[in-house]
């Protein structure tokens, strides 16, 4: 009789918080535990009395040291998850570099994202940026397993551009995935035409105002337009009172689960997304899938054929202009490239 392997995942978020690596976590655990013994651990997971420590020792660090709060949150959650949670296993997946610790048990870390190369909505200086990227390089360099990133174009990024060629540490790239029930043949549907879409958290880095600055000159130049946001976020009230303001009948339908979003996305014809910053997004993949024409920002450092429609900047005119004379034509794309059966099979083997 087979015994099934144990493997542990650690995510450094509540489980109620909606985003892209709480998804990919979940969705991980599911196509994991079909052959495997899985236990996802979250901050949820803590005992009651140390779940909310690791917030308010960023929230206080900041105060003094901004944004060094935000590298000692994660450091202070990943020292929690070892103490109650170093347990015997055969593998362990940490969802995050600050999370991570070295041992003797197969492991593998993802690099999602960093912290200092995710500070938009903050006036950080050049010195305090330095030294908050210091102590991300150092802690990349001192992971003695296997570490990934999720795009080809971020690890790019992180080792040329951002750390300017200075990490030891090899950096492989495992892509994310798609439940592969959730990848069917939507040529049959017919989505509304000129009906807009965004999926993802309503926070700074995605530039929603922007978003909502298109769609009312979109609106203005034909009132067929329309625009569904799906996801919350810090902004949420805020986006709602502007929307209001400029007289725009918005759906905003709060957070879905995957099917429902999938659910939704096929009604419409165009996926807009104008996040300044992305390194892989699961919402453009997801986009594609069904089948939507996706118009983005192009130096996100995504995979291309995640973007029909790729502008250079954030002018207004220019997002307008490329929409409404939007092609029927669009980049093919190979759907099960991006499975998550595959997805997991790469963490495994890498983790080995």
């Amino acid at each position: 009789m087979n015994v099934k392997k144990n493997i542990q995942i650690f995510y450094g978020g509540f489980r109620f918080v909606k985003g892209g690596v709480n998804s990919h976590s979940h969705s991980l655990k599911n196509e994991l535990q079909k052959k495997f013994r899985v236990s996802l651990y979250t901050l949820d997971s803590l005992p009651f009395l140390f779940r909310f420590a690791p917030h308010i020792v960023e929230k206080v660090i900041n105060i003094f040291f901004l944004p060094l709060g935000f590298y000692y949150k994660g450091i202070i959650t990943g020292y929690f998850f070892k103490m109650f949670f170093n347990t015997k296993t055969d593998y362990r997946i940490f969802e995050d570099i600050y999370i991570s610790w070295n041992s003797n048990v197969a492991s593998i870390t993802m690099l999602h994202a960093i912290w200092s190369d995710n500070l938009q909505k903050f006036e950080i200086s050049k010195k305090k940026l330095d030294k908050l990227k210091k102590k991300e390089k150092n802690r990349i360099d001192n992971i003695n397993h296997t570490l990934c990133t999720v795009s080809k174009p971020y690890r790019n990024f992180i080792l040329k551009r951002h750390f300017l060629n200075k990490i030891k540490k090899k950096i492989n790239v495992v892509e994310l995935g798609i439940e592969k029930k959730f990848i069917g043949n939507f040529s049959k549907s017919k989505p509304k035409l000129k009906s807009l879409i965004y999926v993802g958290s309503l926070e700074h880095r995605k530039n929603i105002f922007f978003l909502i600055d298109v769609f009312y000159k979109l609106y203005n130049y034909d009132s067929d337009y329309q625009l569904t946001i799906i996801g919350n976020g810090q902004q949420k009230n805020e986006l709602i009172k502007y929307s209001k303001k400029l007289k725009l009948k918005i759906n905003f339908l709060g957070s879905k689960n995957t099917k429902d979003i999938f659910s939704e996305l096929k009604k419409h014809e165009i996926y807009i997304h104008t996040s300044i910053k992305e390194s892989f997004s699961l919402s453009l993949l997801e986009a594609k899938i069904s089948g939507l024409i996706t118009v983005a920002y192009k130096r996100l450092e995504v995979p291309k054929n995640f973007i029909d429609i790729a502008i250079n900047n954030f002018n207004i005119n220019n997002w307008f202009n490329r929409i409404i004379n939007r092609k029927k034509k669009y980049i093919k794309f190979n759907k099960n490239k991006y499975l998550l059966t595959k997805t997991a099979q790469k963490i495994l083997s890498l983790s080995q």
